[in-house]
């Protein structure tokens, strides 16, 4: 069974499938990601030396021997960390995903608690690694999240430039391609390519779509593909259905409730959004509302009690907010007849505490 979901940016709520399936090599995104929180770095610069240890040697002798990825290391030599992270990225070296996660936090159970750390802080609650390859089986994660991942990915300025180049040739003259490229002539941006039997095929990218006269950048992610032709089958469903599918619409409608006010004596109104708020999404999809409103005891309809702001892709967009219907003054026999509520606002007045 498969997964996929498609983002328009990191900050954006992704939409698709939330199963958590096998993830292959996209696993090394969230390793990189966590190296790189570690230790920063500049897109252009090289960063600190990673230093290849007898641990190191032997994760790339045990990868050979299993015929899976990896790009040749020597104990005792030493990587630079931007080195490191493009055969990790671009060859889906095994072995260095390894190096890397034990030189960034001390020890592969050190890299899996801090992983497991992030993926709670950034709410991708469907990711959960047992290794820093996605070799295992039980590393797994949904479309949703991973289509979240991939605009994590391009957002850092050093992953971004790395995941363009097409070679790559180390200090110790080592060279390696870019091995995880797809479908470029379409304009697919390639995050992470690779297949296992578990997992299947599977792809992180990002495609420029036009959405009037803008292009947009969409994020997007396919798990547990069959094989090679299914995914060219769905990524042409989708190239050919997401431009209709992100349009500039109403994400929220004037009306909509926002807060509620109910006073002592009965008299009750919502506070509502006045005016649309638009943006550029999803087609049929709404928006998060963050409203102020002030305290009111009586007001007439229509009345601005606060505001109401949305986020868009164009930025805040804001609507004033107000009253439904009128909050009516009670009448001086309920005041007459309460002054358990009268009497202490009374005093409160009296004495500067209102």
């Amino acid at each position: 069974m498969g997964s996929a979901g498609v983002a328009l940016g990191a900050d954006e709520e992704p939409l698709g499938a939330t199963s958590a399936v096998p993830i292959a090599a996209t696993a090394k995104i969230l390793t990189a990601l966590l190296v790189l929180d570690e230790h920063p770095l500049e897109a252009g610069r090289s960063g600190p030396a990673v230093p290849v240890t007898a641990q190191d040697f032997a994760a790339y002798q045990r990868y050979s021997a299993e015929g899976t990825r990896s790009v040749r290391v020597v104990a005792g030599d030493t990587w630079t960390e931007r080195e490191a992270l493009q055969a990790m990225l671009l060859a889906s070296s095994n072995n260095h995903a390894e190096m890397l996660a034990r030189w960034a936090y001390g020890s592969l159970d050190g890299y899996l608690a801090a992983a497991e750390a992030w993926l709670t802080e950034h709410g991708m609650t469907t990711v959960h690694v047992v290794d820093p390859t996605g070799l295992s089986p039980e590393s797994v994660g949904s479309g949703a999240d991973l289509a979240r991942l991939s605009a994590l990915a391009l957002a850092d300025p050093f992953l971004s430039e790395t995941l363009s180049l097409d070679l790559v040739t180390t200090t110790r003259g080592a060279t390696f391609q870019n091995d995880i490229r797809y479908r470029t002539t379409d304009g697919i941006i390639s995050v992470s390519r690779s297949y296992t039997d578990e997992a299947g095929v599977c792809l992180l990218f990002a495609v420029p779509v036009e959405v009037g006269d803008e292009t947009i950048r969409v994020y997007g992610s396919f798990l547990g593909e069959p094989s090679y032709d299914d995914l060219d089958t769905d990524l042409d469903a989708f190239l050919a259905s997401v431009p209709a599918s992100i349009t500039a619409h109403v994400l929220v409608e004037p009306g909509a409730p926002v807060a509620r006010y109910e006073t002592a004596w009965g008299a009750t109104a919502n506070a509502v959004v006045r005016d649309e708020l638009r943006g550029t999404d999803w087609g049929g999809r709404s928006a998060p509302v963050a409203a102020k409103t002030r305290e009111v005891t009586t007001a007439g309809r229509g009345t601005r009690v606060g505001t109401a702001t949305i986020e868009t892709r164009e930025g805040a967009q804001t609507s004033a907010v107000v009253l439904d219907h009128a909050l009516a003054d009670p009448g001086p026999l309920w005041r007459l007849f309460t002054p358990s509520v009268v009497v202490p606002r009374f005093v409160d007045w009296v004495t500067g505490k209102s």
